[in-house]
């Protein structure tokens, strides 16, 4: 069985830690769809017990990247109906929330999404692929946020750590931050120019251009695997 690239696992929140590491793997092919995964092998190579890996387990099965069997638990994965699947969920969750946070967008708010905003523009200027994510990832929390839209909310943070995963492999393919970054403060000047329906278009724009870079993300790692089992 593979196991992802070295983790280094801090002892606060084990469970999530060792899900996001997994959730990596998983999404970038590391996992063939259908495999075994074995507690006691994760336990060892991510050092930890297996009360962690179980939590990360729970984690994972409600993303649906994962499900658990009579024989364990094994790899549901990623495909091309499934990113197609969470980046139409992204598109009606933050297609209604922008439409709600322009209404609702005060002063303080826009400052917070242009705080985030300036935050990608810096990753850029140093080309820092990891930070660039964080600050893409927390502006779109911060439009959810502005909706005032409790529900909405909760959904998205279900789901906010497979989108940021499929964020930071997007980020890999020699994505230019430079342009992404301004297209999000494009974004961000119709949010606070009061314009929902422009908005709202901008971003479906900006996430098929996401969900299409995921997909080529995701063919390369099925290339790679085809070539390691020929």
């Amino acid at each position: 069985m593979a196991i992802g690239a070295a983790f280094t696992i801090n002892r606060d929140a084990l469970g999530s830690q060792v899900a996001s590491a997994l959730r990596e793997a998983i999404a970038s092919g590391q996992y063939a769809r259908g495999e075994r995964l074995i507690e006691a092998d994760l336990a060892q190579a991510y050092g930890v017990s297996r009360g962690p890996i179980r939590d990360a387990f729970r984690i994972l099965q409600l993303e649906g990247l994962v499900e658990s069997q009579q024989r364990g638990v094994t790899v549901i994965g990623i495909d091309e109906d499934a990113i197609s699947e969470i980046y139409s969920l992204r598109g009606a969750i933050e297609g209604l929330a922008v439409r709600l946070a322009v209404g609702r967008a005060d002063e303080a708010g826009v400052r917070q999404l242009s705080r985030h905003v300036d935050d990608m523009q810096a990753a850029a200027e140093v080309n820092d692929p990891a930070a660039f994510a964080q600050a893409d990832i927390a502006f779109h929390n911060a439009i959810c946020l502005l909706s005032g839209h409790k529900r909405l909310t909760d959904v998205w943070q279900q789901y906010e750590g497979i989108m940021m995963t499929l964020l930071r492999l997007t980020i890999s393919l020699d994505q230019n931050l430079q342009a992404s970054t301004n297209k999000h403060r494009q974004l961000l000047d119709l949010i606070g120019a009061g314009e929902p329906n422009a908005a709202q278009a901008e971003l479906a724009v900006h996430l098929d251009g996401s969900r299409e870079r995921m997909v080529k993300v995701w063919k390369q790692a099925l290339q790679r695997r085809r070539g390691t089992s020929a």
